[in-house]
């Protein structure tokens, strides 16, 4: 049984993985931290009590459940804080790295490695995201040009979402000539590794991302577009990436579902 601690438990994420847990035979919640400190995290995430309250520090209660993974899908400026408490608790986690740029995760890889934990450090745990992942990076060759445009509620905390970011980054690569100039900034997107970037932010109902990436040649457009419902979508990548955390070798940084399995 492997010993769950969600952070960012009222999250809409968050209430996901708690509402999730009691179907997963292999896992128990052991607690959760959020603002709602002292509220049972079963009715947080809409279903009935099940006797395990949120906790009022993250610290103490870390301390004292001792559990086998920490599960972290908080707001990045909360994230930042507690991937250091992690690292100083020597915890293994699966973390939900969406608003978290790259230079700033790079410094906690090799402080995993050094103390031979197992971090799974995914922006989007979506197995749709990980299928489209792959194929596009092996279409990039043929394809000079790409542009990415992820669409999310404007609730959305950053722009653009680590999806994307880490999507660009993925494709990088010498960018076209493109003969436009801008005569707005950001007219012809964020550039992140010459990969344009673009992000609409729009009163849409519910958790909805949408992510859409388009790759070119010379008469040719490919399009690929992948959109989420629901924070449940994410579930089945969580939980395998928890489930497999203990058969890594120690010290591992895991970056996408793909290296976790054969999609």
């Amino acid at each position: 049984m492997i010993k769950v601690f969600v952070s960012g438990a009222s999250g809409n994420v968050g209430r996901a993985i708690v509402r999730g847990i009691p179907q997963r035979k292999n896992f128990s919640l052991v607690g959760g931290w959020c603002l709602e400190a002292g509220r049972d995290l079963g009715e947080l995430a809409g279903i009935e009590k099940i006797g395990v309250a949120a906790s009022l520090d993250l610290e103490e209660a870390l301390r004292e459940l001792c559990p086998d993974a920490v599960i972290d899908f908080s707001s990045a400026p909360l994230m930042k804080e507690s991937l250091s408490l992690y690292l100083r608790l020597g915890l293994n986690a699966v973390i939900g790295t969406t608003g978290l740029a790259e230079d700033e995760l790079s410094r906690h890889k090799a402080e995993v490695e050094a103390k031979g934990l197992r971090w799974a450090v995914i922006p989007n745990y979506c197995l749709g995201m990980a299928l489209v992942a792959d194929f596009v990076k092996k279409a990039r060759k043929y394809y000079p040009f790409v542009t990415i445009t992820d669409r999310h509620t404007n609730e959305m905390a950053n722009a653009p979402s680590g999806t994307a970011a880490l999507l660009a980054s993925e494709l990088s690569g010498e960018a076209p000539e493109v003969k436009s100039r801008e005569i707005y900034r950001g007219a012809l997107g964020a550039n992140i590794g010459g990969v344009p970037v673009f992000s609409e932010r729009l009163p849409m109902p519910g958790p909805y991302s949408e992510h859409v990436i388009k790759l070119a040649r010379r008469d040719e457009v490919l399009t690929v577009t992948l959109q989420d419902y629901t924070s449940d979508v994410y579930l089945d990548g969580i939980f395998m990436a928890a489930e497999r955390l203990p058969s890594l070798p120690r010290g591992a940084f895991i970056r996408s579902l793909g290296e976790l399995t054969e999609l």
